[in-house]
């Protein structure tokens, strides 16, 4: 059964409607409404779950709905048509695509009752076929909310995922405008990497690559190069080990060997007398002798000059092996997600430059002690650190490598920065994943989806089987003559037959005895043939009406009242043993015979022992008056189901106004329709003679009139006429600002002036409705009895 009309969006006059508010319908049920009010549009919606098709996109593409069942399946207008729910709805669409007044009338197929064994098969088959469309609609519905329950995931995590991503700055439009598409596109595109642990990122490791995805792009910078060659260090230390131990050959005198200070001292003094050619000696002025000049440069003989140039040419040397690399301060300038580890490479390089320029400083020291005394030779040479060499490398390489990591993001600025945000991205993908269970519900949701359509497969063939089955026992010359039985009691008349036609492939609708073809039928035959007609239908190819949703939307607008009996008893008969029953209409006259029926019921279900829930609801469509109209099913107010006459029901309503505070623009039109409906049937009640002249009507009530005067009169008189039928939009006019503002003075009016010619009347009628004149609660509906019907010949006209 359907339980609730929940949502319909742009479905016809049916604008924005939610049904959350009213009571769940139940096996029976009862809609009036006036026309214009929605009514069709309603059975339009009916007749879309029959057609399993949704009628109203060709009107409106946006259109929306949502149909709950008792199983708690919900039927939409994307999963209609795989909706299993029996629905026959009789409404205009029905006779338009079942009769041509002017030619046919499509054959019913109904199954002959002696074909026993096929029967049984069939009823086999359709038991099968029921229980697995039950099936399908069960699991598509099922799919149908994981994957609503899965886009509302990724609508909320988008959501959540772009904000959090607004720390990477928003100049990104992908990123400004992630929305829940982007993110459905992004997991399905790294499906492997969203599930993959090593996505999610560690705190320290995420605010790096935010730091790294700043829109900021800077200028390349230049590696370091160094001239540090730790395998020529480590050669040298062994030249220099060999070179300090080495001295050179000659006739050394004691006092210089001894004196290395005084050796410094006669060695630059032999070079000073020799440039100067002095023969006595610059000191003390005594002559040098030829012996003692022989001695000294025996002592500084050509082999020891060389080797004193040897030792000064690698103190030399060793000055260049000293580490210079400059100014390390370029790390400012690289992207600050590569600074912090820049600066510590840069602070291990300057520590091992320490390192190693203290070794080469301390060789130096070395040597010159070696060049201040060629003869000694107790020399240890120590190693340049070699921890500190590999170091070094390691740290300078780690800066330089740095370095092409900036100038490579440089380069290719955008490329980097979009590949550093996709891993920002992934790793808010791959948190909501985990947390939701993402890709468990989507296997969930494919394997519900693979089940339905298995299952459908099945249930197609089967149904194939079934219609071929059925076309073997139907009979549509029975068709025919139960149609006719039908049809001749309901008229109680035999003249108008259908006979079926081969040629044709339906029915011709005949006349007289002669069974000529007839055309010019009247509308009430028209109604009545297209009512029975649908009747009959329903037991078309064996169809248990128990199983079925029968709908039907004003099925007398064209009965006189012989056939408003008919068609009420006809109803009756035929559609009590349905699974559930909508009647929609706007005759209040045959609302008031279905409305009794079903009170009647829920008394007798009330009375049980033990007592049994109402299995009857009643409800109204109401449209309103403002531009676009629109709209809405409610729970019908007691005052239309609890009295006999649509007078009661008028009456309630305007009064209702009256007690109002205040009325919104939509309230203020309806109030000038029932002003104007109210009035008329209570002048005409009271002044037959000048009923249908309403001036005349209202100049008869003012008769004996004190505090209805005619200035009074007059304008309700212009209120009415002005708004009740007012078929053109005023433009450049304040008629609905007037119109809010008048009305709740001239419903006052209108109440006064009933009061002042008939209180009587007026006291007994707010009585009966259950209203207290001085406070404006909702009418109480006496038990004790109803208002006698003295008013529907004047409501009639309605």
């Amino acid at each position: 059964m359907i339980t609730k009309i929940k949502k319909l969006k742009n479905f016809g006059i049916f604008r924005d409607y939610s049904g959350d508010n009213i009571q769940a319908f139940g096996k029976f049920n009862l809609i009036y409404g006036w026309n214009g009010s929605g009514k069709s549009t309603l059975s339009k919606l009916f007749e879309s779950l029959e057609k399993r098709k949704n009628l109203q996109a060709t009107a409106d593409a946006n259109c929306e709905f949502s149909v709950i069942l008792d199983s708690e399946v919900v039927i939409t207008e994307k999963t209609i048509p795989q909706s299993s729910t029996a629905v026959r709805t009789f409404n205009a669409g029905f006779i338009k695509e079942n009769i041509d007044w002017d030619s046919s009338v499509k054959s019913i197929l109904l199954v002959a009752k002696e074909k026993i064994d096929d029967r049984k098969v069939l009823e086999v088959l359709k038991s099968q076929q029921e229980a697995d469309l039950k099936s399908v609609e069960r699991s598509n519905n099922d799919a149908s909310k994981a994957t609503a329950e899965l886009q509302k995931f990724l609508t909320d995590s988008a959501k959540r995922t772009k904000t959090s991503l607004q720390i990477i700055g928003t100049e990104d439009n992908h990123y400004i405008n992630y929305n829940r598409t982007k993110l459905e596109s992004f997991i399905a595109s790294n499906s492997e990497a969203v599930r993959a642990p090593s996505s999610i990122l560690q705190d320290d490791e995420l605010l790096a690559l935010v730091v790294a995805a700043k829109p900021v792009s800077k200028p390349q910078i230049s590696s370091i190069t160094s001239s540090l060659d730790a395998a020529k260090l480590k050669d040298a230390q062994s030249r220099l080990q060999a070179l300090l131990k080495h001295t050179a050959t000659s006739i050394v005198l004691s006092r210089l060997k001894e004196n290395p200070d005084i050796q410094t001292w006669v060695q630059t003094g032999l070079a000073i007398h020799n440039d100067h050619k002095s023969e006595n000696c610059e000191f003390c002025g005594a002559m040098l002798t030829l012996s003692r000049l022989d001695e000294i440069n025996a002592h500084f003989s050509d082999e020891y000059r060389h080797f004193q140039s040897r030792l000064v040419s690698a103190e030399q040397w060793l000055r260049q092996q000293v580490l210079d690399l400059g100014d390390l301060s370029q790390g400012d300038q690289l992207y600050e997600e590569m600074q912090a580890e820049y600066a510590n490479a840069r602070d291990l390089v300057v520590t091992h430059v320490a390192t190693i320029n203290g070794g080469i400083a301390h060789w130096q020291e070395l040597l010159q002690e070696k060049i201040a005394d060629q003869f000694r030779i107790d020399f240890t040479v120590p190693s340049i650190d070699p921890a500190a060499c590999a170091g070094f490398d390691a740290a300078l390489e780690q800066m330089n490598k740095l370095t092409v990591r900036h100038n490579k993001k440089t380069e290719d600025f955008t490329k980097e920065t979009g590949a550093i945000k996709r891993k920002i991205e992934l790793h808010y993908a791959a948190i909501e994943v985990k947390a939701f269970g993402y890709f468990a519900k989507i296997q969930k949701r494919d394997a519900l989806s693979r089940q339905a359509s298995e299952i459908q497969s099945k249930a197609n063939a089967r149904q194939r089987e079934i219609l071929a089955l059925e076309a073997s026992l139907s009979n549509e010359v029975l068709g025919a003559e139960e149609f006719n039985k039908h049809l001749h009691i309901f008229l109680g008349r035999s003249d108008l037959c259908l006979r079926f036609n081969p040629q044709m492939l339906g029915y011709e609708i005949n006349r007289g005895t002669e069974q000529r073809h007839v055309k010019d039928l009247s509308e009430g035959e028209k109604t009545a043939i297209a009512f029975v007609y649908f009747i009959t239908k329903l037991s078309e190819g064996d169809n248990d009406l128990a199983k079925l949703i029968i709908v039907v939307d004003d099925p007398i607008s064209s009965f006189d009242s012989n056939h408003l009996f008919h068609a009420y008893s006809y109803l009756r008969h035929h559609c009590t043993p349905a699974l559930q029953l909508f009647v929609l209409t706007h005759n209040f006259n045959f609302f008031k015979l279905v409305r009794d029926w079903l009170e009647g019921n829920n008394t007798n279900r009330k009375n049980r022992r033990p007592p049994r829930p109402a299995n009857s609801f009643f409800y109204t469509v109401e449209a309103s008056t403002s531009n676009p109209r629109k709209s809405t099913l409610k729970d019908a107010p007691k005052s239309l189901h609890a009295y006999s006459s649509e007078y009661h029901y008028i009456f309630g309503r305007l009064y209702n106004y009256k007690e109002q505070a205040q009325i919104d623009r939509d309230e203020a039109f309806l109030t000038a329709n029932l002003a104007r409906k109210i009035l008329e049937a209570f002048f005409s009640f009271k002044y037959p003679l000048h009923k249908g002249d309403m001036a005349n009507l209202f100049q008869q009530g003012l008769n004996g009139c004190i505090l209805t005067t005619p200035q009074t009169k007059e304008k309700i008189y212009r209120f009415i006429n002005k708004y009740s039928h007012n078929a053109m939009i005023e433009i450049g006019e304040d008629s609905p600002e007037n119109l809010v503002g008048e009305s709740h003075n001239v419903i006052a009016d209108i109440f006064t002036w009933m009061k002042e010619v008939d209180s009587t009347h007026y006291e007994q009628m707010v009585s009966a409705l259950g209203f207290d004149a001085t406070t404006s609660a909702e009418p109480v509906v006496p038990q004790a009895e109803a208002m006698p019907n003295v008013l529907d010949s004047a409501a009639g006209a309605t």
